[in-house]
C-alpha cells in the first residue's frame, strides 16, 4: 500500500475512533448508571469493528490482511507467552515509578479500581469475561491489526510502526491518566512485536483479554 493511502486511513481510523467513542458515551446516558460503561465498551466496540471493515473493503483487502487468520492449536503457547510479557513489562515498569513517585502510582491504582468497580458492577463473572474478552478482540483488530498493518505501510524497519502504533493505542487510554498511558502504550509494543513475529493476531488477542481479566480481579480482590 501507499505511504499516502496509509496516513489517510490512520488518520480516517483515528477521527472515527473519536467519534464512536463519542456516540457511544452520549448513548449510554440513557442507560442506568450501572450497566452504563459495559454498554460503552460494547457500543464502541461494535462501531470499530464495522470501522475496520469498512477501510478493508475500501481497499480492497480482507481480515486475514491484518493478521486476522485461522487460529491454530500453537497460538495457545504464544498467548501465554505473550500474556506473561505484558505483565513482565507492566510490573517491572509500575515498580520503578512507584520506587520514584509512591504517592502518583497508588492514586493511579485508585483510579483503576473505580474503573475496575464500574465495569463489573451487575455484571456476573461469566458475562464479564465474555464483555472483556469482546475488548481484546476489538481493540487489537483496531491497534495491532489495522493500525500497525498502515503503520508498517507507511514507516519503515520495524520499531518505528510499533512504536508509533503504540502510543496511538496508549493514547486512547488517556482516560486512565498518563500512567495508564504508559502502561498500555507498553503492552502495545509487548503484542505488535508478536504479531510481527507469529504474522496472527490470536495470540495477542487472548492475551489482551487475560490481562484485562487479571487486572479487574487484582483490583477488586484489593479494594
Amino acid at each position: 500500500m501507499r505511504p499516502s493511502r496509509a496516513l489517510a486511513d490512520i488518520a480516517a481510523a483515528l477521527g472515527l475512533f473519536i467519534l464512536a467513542s463519542v456516540v457511544a458515551a452520549m448513548g449510554a446516558s440513557y442507560v442506568p448508571a450501572a450497566y452504563r460503561l459495559p454498554v460503552v465498551v460494547i457500543a464502541q466496540g461494535l462501531m470499530l469493528l464495522a470501522i475496520v471493515g469498512v477501510l478493508l473493503s475500501w481497499r480492497g483487502q480482507r481480515w486475514r490482511d491484518i493478521g486476522l487468520v485461522p487460529a491454530v492449536l500453537r497460538d495457545v503457547p504464544r498467548s501465554l507467552l505473550a500474556f506473561a510479557a505484558c505483565m513482565g513489562a507492566n510490573l517491572v515498569f509500575i515498580y520503578a515509578l512507584y520506587l520514584a513517585f509512591p504517592g502518583v502510582v497508588e492514586a493511579h491504582t485508585e483510579r483503576l479500581s473505580y474503573f475496575a468497580g464500574q465495569l463489573s458492577g451487575g455484571m456476573s463473572f461469566p458475562v464479564l469475561l465474555l464483555v472483556l474478552g469482546f475488548v481484546g478482540v476489538y481493540e487489537e483488530i483496531f491497534a495491532r491489526g489495522l493500525l500497525l498493518a498502515r503503520c508498517r505501510s507507511l514507516l519503515r524497519g520495524t520499531w518505528a510502526p510499533v512504536l508509533v502504533s503504540s502510543v496511538l493505542f496508549g493514547l486512547g487510554h488517556l482516560y486512565q491518566g498518563w500512567i495508564g498511558v504508559g502502561q498500555t502504550t507498553l503492552v502495545g509494543i509487548v503484542l505488535a512485536l508478536a504479531v510481527i513475529r507469529w504474522g496472527t493476531l490470536w495470540p495477542a488477542i487472548a492475551a489482551h483479554a487475560l490481562l484485562d481479566v487479571s487486572s479487574i480481579l487484582l483490583m477488586e480482590a484489593g479494594a
